[in-house]
Protein backbone atom coordinates (compact mmCIF):
# COMPACT_ATOMS: atom_id res chain seq x y z
CA UNK A 1 0.00 0.00 0.00
CA UNK A 2 1.59 3.27 -1.17
CA UNK A 3 -0.96 5.64 -0.44
CA UNK A 4 0.73 8.69 0.93
CA UNK A 5 3.15 8.96 -2.60
CA UNK A 6 -0.28 8.61 -4.68
CA UNK A 7 -1.82 11.49 -2.36
CA UNK A 8 1.38 13.90 -2.62
CA UNK A 9 1.01 13.63 -6.81
CA UNK A 10 -2.13 14.31 -7.35
CA UNK A 11 -1.96 17.46 -4.19
CA UNK A 12 1.28 18.71 -6.91
CA UNK A 13 -0.81 18.21 -9.73
CA UNK A 14 -4.47 19.49 -8.80
CA UNK A 15 -2.04 23.13 -7.19
CA UNK A 16 -0.81 23.10 -10.88
CA UNK A 17 -3.86 22.70 -12.48
CA UNK A 18 -5.49 25.45 -9.76
CA UNK A 19 -2.26 28.05 -11.22
CA UNK A 20 -2.85 27.52 -15.13
CA UNK A 21 -6.52 27.94 -14.59
CA UNK A 22 -6.01 31.09 -12.65
CA UNK A 23 -3.71 32.33 -15.74
CA UNK A 24 -6.57 31.25 -18.23
CA UNK A 25 -9.06 33.54 -16.34
CA UNK A 26 -6.73 36.85 -16.76
CA UNK A 27 -7.83 37.69 -13.30
CA UNK A 28 -6.42 41.85 -12.83
CA UNK A 29 -4.20 42.61 -10.62
CA UNK A 30 -4.86 44.79 -7.60
CA UNK A 31 -4.87 48.36 -8.60
CA UNK A 32 -1.70 50.89 -7.39
CA UNK A 33 -2.84 53.02 -4.88
CA UNK A 34 -0.29 55.44 -2.72
CA UNK A 35 -0.86 52.68 -0.33
CA UNK A 36 0.94 50.75 -1.98
CA UNK A 37 4.48 52.40 -0.65
CA UNK A 38 5.60 49.46 2.06
CA UNK A 39 6.10 52.07 4.63
CA UNK A 40 7.91 50.61 7.95
CA UNK A 41 7.50 52.39 10.38
CA UNK A 42 10.53 53.85 12.19
CA UNK A 43 11.34 56.39 13.82
CA UNK A 44 13.77 59.23 11.83
CA UNK A 45 16.07 62.14 13.02
CA UNK A 46 14.37 65.87 12.26
CA UNK A 47 14.91 66.94 8.93
CA UNK A 48 14.68 63.89 7.01
CA UNK A 49 12.30 64.41 4.16
CA UNK A 50 8.80 63.38 4.10
CA UNK A 51 8.04 60.86 0.86
CA UNK A 52 7.22 62.81 -2.23
CA UNK A 53 4.38 61.98 -4.03
CA UNK A 54 4.60 59.96 -6.92
CA UNK A 55 5.22 61.61 -10.32
CA UNK A 56 4.44 60.45 -13.75
CA UNK A 57 4.46 62.26 -17.53
CA UNK A 58 1.58 61.12 -18.94
CA UNK A 59 -1.55 62.89 -19.09
CA UNK A 60 -5.15 61.93 -19.17
CA UNK A 61 -8.43 63.49 -20.34
CA UNK A 62 -10.18 64.56 -17.47
CA UNK A 63 -12.48 61.40 -17.29
CA UNK A 64 -12.13 60.63 -20.45
CA UNK A 65 -11.94 56.93 -21.43
CA UNK A 66 -8.77 55.67 -20.33
CA UNK A 67 -6.87 52.87 -21.57
CA UNK A 68 -6.57 49.45 -19.35
CA UNK A 69 -4.60 50.03 -16.53
CA UNK A 70 -0.81 49.41 -16.05
CA UNK A 71 0.62 47.48 -13.49
CA UNK A 72 2.73 49.95 -11.56
CA UNK A 73 5.61 49.20 -10.04
CA UNK A 74 5.44 50.42 -6.03
CA UNK A 75 7.69 53.29 -5.14
CA UNK A 76 10.93 51.63 -3.01
CA UNK A 77 10.33 51.45 0.37
CA UNK A 78 11.75 55.15 2.30
CA UNK A 79 15.29 55.46 3.44
CA UNK A 80 15.42 56.54 6.89
CA UNK A 81 18.00 57.33 9.31
CA UNK A 82 17.92 55.24 12.51
CA UNK A 83 18.86 56.25 15.94
CA UNK A 84 21.30 54.36 17.65
CA UNK A 85 18.47 53.62 20.13
CA UNK A 86 14.75 53.64 18.75
CA UNK A 87 12.21 55.16 21.23
CA UNK A 88 10.79 52.30 23.47
CA UNK A 89 6.93 52.30 23.26
CA UNK A 90 5.24 54.33 25.65
CA UNK A 91 3.91 52.99 29.10
CA UNK A 92 -0.08 53.25 29.48
CA UNK A 93 -0.95 56.80 31.58
CA UNK A 94 -3.62 54.76 33.34
CA UNK A 95 -0.62 52.16 34.51
CA UNK A 96 -0.83 52.25 38.44
CA UNK A 97 2.29 52.96 40.24
CA UNK A 98 2.45 51.59 43.38
CA UNK A 99 2.25 53.92 46.56
CA UNK A 100 1.62 57.44 44.20
CA UNK A 101 -1.74 58.52 45.28
CA UNK A 102 -3.18 62.25 43.99
CA UNK A 103 -0.60 64.92 45.31
CA UNK A 104 -0.29 68.73 45.38
CA UNK A 105 2.90 69.57 43.09
CA UNK A 106 5.19 71.63 45.54
CA UNK A 107 7.21 73.98 43.18
CA UNK A 108 6.54 77.23 41.93
CA UNK A 109 2.71 78.30 41.53
CA UNK A 110 3.37 79.83 38.69
CA UNK A 111 4.52 76.48 37.19
CA UNK A 112 1.70 74.41 37.82
CA UNK A 113 -1.39 73.15 35.51
CA UNK A 114 -5.03 74.08 35.97
CA UNK A 115 -6.05 72.52 37.64
CA UNK A 116 -3.21 72.04 40.23
CA UNK A 117 -4.32 69.03 41.85
CA UNK A 118 -2.27 66.21 39.28
CA UNK A 119 -3.88 62.84 39.57
CA UNK A 120 -2.09 60.88 36.60
CA UNK A 121 0.70 58.60 36.74
CA UNK A 122 2.15 60.51 34.07
CA UNK A 123 2.55 63.66 35.71
CA UNK A 124 5.62 65.30 38.11
CA UNK A 125 4.95 64.30 41.86
CA UNK A 126 6.54 65.18 45.21
CA UNK A 127 5.57 63.54 48.55
CA UNK A 128 6.94 65.09 51.61
CA UNK A 129 10.05 67.00 52.11
CA UNK A 130 11.52 64.44 53.99
CA UNK A 131 10.87 61.87 51.34
CA UNK A 132 12.70 61.38 48.24
CA UNK A 133 10.92 62.59 44.86
CA UNK A 134 9.17 59.52 42.68
CA UNK A 135 9.80 59.55 39.26
CA UNK A 136 7.60 61.64 37.07
CA UNK A 137 6.92 64.02 33.91
CA UNK A 138 4.16 66.08 32.77
CA UNK A 139 3.55 68.40 30.19
CA UNK A 140 2.75 71.45 30.42
CA UNK A 141 3.01 73.29 26.69
CA UNK A 142 1.79 71.94 24.60
CA UNK A 143 -0.53 71.04 26.27
CA UNK A 144 -3.57 68.19 24.81
CA UNK A 145 -5.57 69.30 22.11
CA UNK A 146 -3.05 72.28 21.32
CA UNK A 147 -2.50 73.09 17.35
CA UNK A 148 0.71 72.89 15.65
CA UNK A 149 0.71 75.06 12.92
CA UNK A 150 3.01 74.78 10.28
CA UNK A 151 6.30 77.14 10.05
CA UNK A 152 5.35 78.47 13.64
CA UNK A 153 8.33 77.98 16.70
CA UNK A 154 6.76 75.93 19.19
CA UNK A 155 8.32 75.48 23.04
CA UNK A 156 7.83 72.35 24.75
CA UNK A 157 7.71 73.24 28.55
CA UNK A 158 7.40 70.31 31.51
CA UNK A 159 7.39 69.47 35.37
CA UNK A 160 9.86 66.47 35.97
CA UNK A 161 10.82 64.85 39.47
CA UNK A 162 12.62 62.57 40.75
CA UNK A 163 16.33 61.10 39.35
CA UNK A 164 15.51 62.27 35.84
CA UNK A 165 18.72 64.04 34.10
CA UNK A 166 17.85 63.23 30.22
CA UNK A 167 15.06 63.69 28.25
CA UNK A 168 13.95 62.06 25.05
CA UNK A 169 11.04 64.06 22.83
CA UNK A 170 9.22 62.57 19.74
CA UNK A 171 5.83 62.70 17.96
CA UNK A 172 4.44 60.43 15.73
CA UNK A 173 1.17 60.40 13.20
CA UNK A 174 -0.60 58.25 10.77
CA UNK A 175 -0.19 59.23 7.35
CA UNK A 176 -3.26 60.42 5.26
CA UNK A 177 -5.53 57.94 4.71
CA UNK A 178 -6.18 56.72 1.12
CA UNK A 179 -9.52 55.54 0.38
CA UNK A 180 -9.82 54.77 4.27
CA UNK A 181 -7.24 52.07 3.93
CA UNK A 182 -4.06 53.48 6.39
CA UNK A 183 -0.56 54.18 4.48
CA UNK A 184 1.47 53.70 7.83
CA UNK A 185 2.62 55.72 10.85
CA UNK A 186 5.66 58.07 10.80
CA UNK A 187 8.15 58.83 13.79
CA UNK A 188 10.14 61.80 14.61
CA UNK A 189 12.84 62.51 17.13
CA UNK A 190 12.95 66.27 17.79
CA UNK A 191 15.69 65.94 21.10
CA UNK A 192 17.38 62.81 21.91
CA UNK A 193 18.68 62.78 25.43
CA UNK A 194 19.07 66.20 25.97
CA UNK A 195 19.11 67.80 29.24
CA UNK A 196 16.17 67.76 31.83
CA UNK A 197 16.34 71.82 32.05
CA UNK A 198 12.29 71.71 31.81
CA UNK A 199 12.35 73.66 28.29
CA UNK A 200 12.96 73.21 24.89
CA UNK A 201 12.55 75.11 21.57
CA UNK A 202 11.61 73.18 18.39
CA UNK A 203 12.80 76.41 15.52
CA UNK A 204 10.06 75.58 12.75
CA UNK A 205 7.20 73.10 12.83
CA UNK A 206 7.40 71.13 8.86
CA UNK A 207 4.25 70.32 6.64
CA UNK A 208 2.77 67.01 8.28
CA UNK A 209 0.54 64.71 6.14
CA UNK A 210 -1.63 64.22 8.65
CA UNK A 211 -4.43 65.94 10.66
CA UNK A 212 -3.33 65.00 14.54
CA UNK A 213 -0.21 63.98 16.08
CA UNK A 214 0.74 62.44 19.30
CA UNK A 215 3.45 64.06 20.80
CA UNK A 216 5.60 62.24 23.70
CA UNK A 217 8.37 62.92 26.11
CA UNK A 218 10.84 60.47 28.24
CA UNK A 219 12.34 60.95 31.12
CA UNK A 220 15.59 58.37 32.00
CA UNK A 221 18.21 58.61 34.88
CA UNK A 222 21.67 58.92 35.05
CA UNK A 223 22.08 55.17 34.00
CA UNK A 224 20.29 55.82 30.83
CA UNK A 225 16.46 53.79 32.45
CA UNK A 226 13.71 55.19 31.24
CA UNK A 227 11.55 56.28 34.51
CA UNK A 228 8.66 58.08 33.61
CA UNK A 229 7.15 59.41 30.43
CA UNK A 230 4.09 61.75 29.25
CA UNK A 231 2.26 62.34 26.11
CA UNK A 232 -0.61 64.51 24.66
CA UNK A 233 -2.33 64.53 21.26
CA UNK A 234 -2.44 67.58 19.10
CA UNK A 235 -3.69 68.88 16.03
CA UNK A 236 -1.76 69.58 12.77
CA UNK A 237 -2.84 72.82 10.32
CA UNK A 238 -0.93 73.58 7.18
CA UNK A 239 -0.13 77.48 7.16
CA UNK A 240 -2.22 78.13 4.39
CA UNK A 241 -5.54 77.19 6.44
CA UNK A 242 -4.63 79.28 8.76
CA UNK A 243 -7.84 82.04 9.45
CA UNK A 244 -10.09 80.09 7.33
CA UNK A 245 -13.60 79.71 7.26
CA UNK A 246 -14.90 77.45 9.99
CA UNK A 247 -16.52 75.48 7.12
CA UNK A 248 -14.55 75.33 4.28
CA UNK A 249 -12.75 73.14 2.09
CA UNK A 250 -8.85 74.20 0.85
CA UNK A 251 -7.13 72.31 -1.94
CA UNK A 252 -3.02 73.05 -1.37
CA UNK A 253 -2.06 72.09 -4.74
CA UNK A 254 1.78 71.43 -3.58
CA UNK A 255 1.07 68.99 -1.65
CA UNK A 256 -1.70 67.42 -3.37
CA UNK A 257 -3.72 67.48 -1.02
CA UNK A 258 -7.70 68.66 -0.08
CA UNK A 259 -8.79 69.59 3.76
CA UNK A 260 -12.30 69.32 4.57
CA UNK A 261 -12.68 71.85 7.52
CA UNK A 262 -16.27 72.15 9.72
CA UNK A 263 -16.60 73.59 12.89
CA UNK A 264 -12.79 74.89 12.94
CA UNK A 265 -11.48 71.45 12.55
CA UNK A 266 -10.23 69.58 9.90
CA UNK A 267 -12.46 66.72 9.44
CA UNK A 268 -11.31 64.88 6.40
CA UNK A 269 -7.83 65.12 4.22
CA UNK A 270 -8.09 63.60 1.29
CA UNK A 271 -5.43 62.68 -1.35
CA UNK A 272 -5.77 64.49 -4.92
CA UNK A 273 -4.70 64.95 -8.26
CA UNK A 274 -5.27 68.45 -9.69
CA UNK A 275 -4.68 69.91 -13.24
CA UNK A 276 -1.06 68.03 -14.76
CA UNK A 277 1.66 70.22 -16.79
CA UNK A 278 -0.07 72.32 -19.44
CA UNK A 279 -3.19 72.30 -17.65
CA UNK A 280 -4.56 74.60 -14.98
CA UNK A 281 -6.34 74.41 -11.56
CA UNK A 282 -7.30 78.01 -10.96
CA UNK A 283 -6.24 78.54 -7.02
CA UNK A 284 -9.18 80.80 -5.74
CA UNK A 285 -11.26 81.66 -2.89
CA UNK A 286 -14.87 82.88 -2.42
CA UNK A 287 -15.53 85.93 -4.42
CA UNK A 288 -12.93 85.43 -7.35
CA UNK A 289 -14.19 85.87 -10.58
CA UNK A 290 -12.18 84.34 -14.12
CA UNK A 291 -13.87 86.17 -17.36
CA UNK A 292 -14.21 83.04 -18.85
CA UNK A 293 -14.99 80.43 -16.38
CA UNK A 294 -17.05 83.34 -14.56
CA UNK A 295 -17.66 83.15 -10.69
CA UNK A 296 -15.04 80.52 -8.37
CA UNK A 297 -14.75 79.64 -4.80
CA UNK A 298 -17.76 77.76 -3.63
CA UNK A 299 -19.45 74.52 -4.56
CA UNK A 300 -21.65 75.99 -6.92
CA UNK A 301 -23.81 73.16 -7.68
CA UNK A 302 -23.51 68.68 -6.77
CA UNK A 303 -24.30 65.95 -8.96
CA UNK A 304 -23.79 62.29 -7.60
CA UNK A 305 -23.30 61.43 -11.60
CA UNK A 306 -22.41 64.63 -13.54
CA UNK A 307 -21.60 64.14 -17.58
CA UNK A 308 -18.57 65.74 -19.12
CA UNK A 309 -19.57 66.88 -22.85
CA UNK A 310 -15.94 67.46 -23.68
CA UNK A 311 -14.44 64.01 -22.88
CA UNK A 312 -17.62 62.29 -23.22
CA UNK A 313 -17.26 60.18 -19.69
CA UNK A 314 -18.86 60.41 -16.38
CA UNK A 315 -17.53 62.34 -13.66
CA UNK A 316 -19.05 60.84 -10.15
CA UNK A 317 -19.75 62.74 -7.16
CA UNK A 318 -19.40 65.98 -8.79
CA UNK A 319 -18.90 69.19 -7.03
CA UNK A 320 -18.70 72.52 -9.18
CA UNK A 321 -15.83 75.18 -7.74
CA UNK A 322 -16.57 77.42 -10.92
CA UNK A 323 -20.17 78.61 -11.57
CA UNK A 324 -19.52 77.85 -15.48
CA UNK A 325 -18.79 74.37 -14.67
CA UNK A 326 -15.48 74.00 -16.08
CA UNK A 327 -14.03 72.88 -12.89
CA UNK A 328 -14.98 70.82 -9.96
CA UNK A 329 -13.83 67.98 -7.18
CA UNK A 330 -15.42 64.40 -8.51
CA UNK A 331 -13.88 61.13 -8.06
CA UNK A 332 -11.50 59.41 -10.83
CA UNK A 333 -11.68 55.87 -12.49
CA UNK A 334 -9.44 52.82 -10.92
CA UNK A 335 -7.25 52.67 -13.43
CA UNK A 336 -5.95 56.54 -12.65
CA UNK A 337 -6.11 55.59 -8.84
CA UNK A 338 -2.51 54.68 -8.70
CA UNK A 339 -1.76 58.72 -9.61
CA UNK A 340 -3.43 60.32 -7.02
CA UNK A 341 -1.16 62.63 -5.57
CA UNK A 342 0.41 63.74 -8.14
CA UNK A 343 -0.64 66.35 -10.89
CA UNK A 344 -2.46 64.16 -13.70
CA UNK A 345 -6.21 65.88 -13.76
CA UNK A 346 -6.98 68.42 -16.95
CA UNK A 347 -7.82 70.95 -14.23
CA UNK A 348 -10.68 69.45 -12.10
CA UNK A 349 -9.61 67.76 -8.48
CA UNK A 350 -9.93 64.11 -9.26
CA UNK A 351 -10.34 61.90 -5.43
CA UNK A 352 -10.53 57.96 -4.98
CA UNK A 353 -14.23 57.22 -5.51
CA UNK A 354 -14.38 56.22 -1.70
CA UNK A 355 -13.45 59.52 -0.66
CA UNK A 356 -15.25 61.51 -3.20
CA UNK A 357 -18.79 59.42 -1.88
CA UNK A 358 -17.99 60.41 1.60
CA UNK A 359 -16.96 64.04 1.26
CA UNK A 360 -19.96 64.43 -1.34
CA UNK A 361 -22.48 63.26 1.60
CA UNK A 362 -20.52 65.98 3.72
CA UNK A 363 -20.27 68.92 1.55
CA UNK A 364 -23.60 71.37 0.87
CA UNK A 365 -23.92 73.43 -1.81
CA UNK A 366 -22.66 76.77 -0.93
CA UNK A 367 -19.37 75.69 1.22
CA UNK A 368 -16.83 77.84 0.34
CA UNK A 369 -13.56 76.47 -1.71
CA UNK A 370 -10.34 77.49 -1.29
CA UNK A 371 -7.45 76.89 -3.93
CA UNK A 372 -3.88 77.62 -3.12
Amino acid sequence: MRRQPVIAVLAVLLAAMSTFADELTGAPAPQPTPADGRFHPAYVQPGAPDEPPATTTARAPEGAAQPPARAATPPAPRAVAHTDEEPEPLPSVAAPVPGLGPLLWQGDAADLPTPPSLTTTAAAYRRRSDEPDLPGMLLLSPADGDEWVEGSQVTFRWLSSGPIRKVRIYYSYERCKFAERSRGEVGVVLADMIPDNNQFTWPKVPWLDTGSVRLRIAGYDAEGNRVAADEVGLHFRPRELVGLPDTCIAIIKKHQRLYYIREGKVVRMHIVSTAASGYWTPTMKPGSFDRRRGAMGKVFSKDTCAWSRMYHCSMPYWMAITSSGSHGIHATSPPFYGRLGSPASHGCVRQHRTDARILFGMVAVGTKVYVF
